[in-house]
């Protein structure tokens, strides 16, 4: 094998053989450019990919800024509710009813004039004229008992004697 030239070329390192009547060309500048190229496109892959990311996850902090300050607004228009929700409604409808409707059936309470109110939230309000003391114990009692009362006012009166 006979080197016959070796040459550098815009960077390119050349070297020219000849054996047995055949010439090859070698160098190592070709596989090097690809090489760094390769590198040079990973680095790019890496750099954006890295941008991507960033930029998710900027975009999923504000949403979930966003929905927390959300939550936070709902969660103080709750704390600050001051009238009954319809759920309240409903609910001291149906202790009014339950109670009204236990009072009018005892026999222990019959001759009495008894209006049954529920204030917001099971608060129960006997108002009218009861026979007896006794019977008015038994008109709180029957209320007291009913599921969904928290308290009973006693607004009750004693009828007088005609």
């Amino acid at each position: 094998m006979r080197i016959s030239r070796a040459t550098v070329l815009a960077g390119t390192f050349l070297i020219s053989t000849t054996w047995m009547g055949v010439a090859a060309l070698t160098g190592a500048h070709a596989e090097d450019q690809a090489e760094v190229k390769k590198d040079q496109v990973d680095q790019r892959a890496k750099q954006e990919k890295a941008a991507v990311d960033a930029k998710a996850k900027k975009e999923d902090q504000r949403i979930d800024e966003r929905a927390q300050a959300k939550k936070d607004e709902i969660d103080r228009q709750n704390s600050t509710r001051t009238k009954p929700t319809v759920g309240d409604d409903v609910s001291d409808a149906w202790i009014t009813t339950k109670v009204k409707a236990t009072i009018i059936a005892d026999k222990a309470l019959k001759g009495a004039d008894i209006h049954v109110e529920t204030a917001q939230k099971g608060i129960v309000v006997l108002s009218g004229y009861v026979p007896s003391e006794a019977a008015r114990a038994h008109a709180v009692s029957v209320a007291r008992d009913t599921k969904g009362v928290k308290k009973v006012d006693d607004q009750l009166h004693l009828k007088a004697a005609p």
